[in-house]
């Protein structure tokens, strides 16, 4: 029985740019013509064929089959070798701009984990002082709800933590929509960016310039005890991922 995947990011431009470097794919944009023939039969049907229409005229008429370009990339890549079906293997930096395919429960950084009370509260300043976390962590998770960027985590049970950040712009749907997927399984279509095999703090997200849209000389310029501050992180073994294609 065919089975439907649930698209809930989709990042068309890189779906297109991936698609521009695999020749079959490019090749195969469209699969197949066929035609249709439509008969004007006579006798007793002279009086409904059109104005024009020559009785016993054969019309052809021709359609495209198109396979959508993300079901190609993503038929492509759970072929062998075409990219990573991650289970549980040891990643080497040689893996490094490799596609992959990943299976686990989406997570936000625990910075982030009173995103959706935050969201719902903003505009009750009383019951926003309610809510039991740093104010720091208040203005932080406000300001995250209206950046272009949003940061997730991906937890299977291998040895890794997942990262990624969104484009707002990709989302299926509206950012809420989105974070109703919190907490459920999830898979994703992405590139390898960068492997931390180490047990040290990694930088997931950087906030001075995703959220408060600071460019590289204003951030230079923060004080040390600012820019520490700036960004968000996370404990490895860690995989970064840039995301292409979320689905359930």
């Amino acid at each position: 029985m065919q089975k439907f995947r649930d698209y809930i990011y989709i990042d068309r431009q890189r779906v297109d740019s991936f698609i521009n470097q695999i020749p079959e794919l490019k090749k195969s944009a469209s699969l197949e013509n066929y035609q249709r023939e439509t008969i004007v039969e006579g006798g007793m049907n002279i009086k409904i064929a059109k104005a024009g229409t020559t009785l016993n005229e054969v019309k052809g008429t021709t359609y495209d089959i198109r396979e959508d370009s993300l079901e190609s990339l993503i038929d492509w890549s759970h072929k062998e070798k075409n990219a990573i079906n991650y289970s549980d293997e040891i990643l080497s930096i040689d893996n490094t701009d490799n596609l992959i395919i990943l299976s686990g429960k989406m997570s936000m950084p625990e910075t982030s984990e009173y995103l959706e009370v935050i969201s719902s509260l903003q505009k009750h300043a009383a019951l926003l002082d309610m809510v039991p976390i740093k104010e720091k962590d208040k203005q932080l998770l406000t300001y995250l709800k209206e950046s272009n960027s949003i940061p997730i985590l991906l937890e299977n049970d291998s040895q890794y933590l997942f990262s990624s950040n969104l484009q707002r712009a990709n989302f299926v749907g509206n950012v809420d929509d989105f974070m109703d997927n919190i907490g459920e399984d999830i898979n994703i279509l992405g590139r390898i960016d960068k492997i931390y095999n180490e047990e040290s703090e990694v930088e997931i997200f950087n906030l001075a310039k995703e959220v408060f849209k600071l460019n590289r000389a204003a951030i230079r310029n923060l004080p040390k005890e600012d820019l520490k501050n700036a960004f968000i992180t996370e404990k490895g073994p860690l995989v970064k991922i840039t995301p292409i294609a979320i689905y359930k």
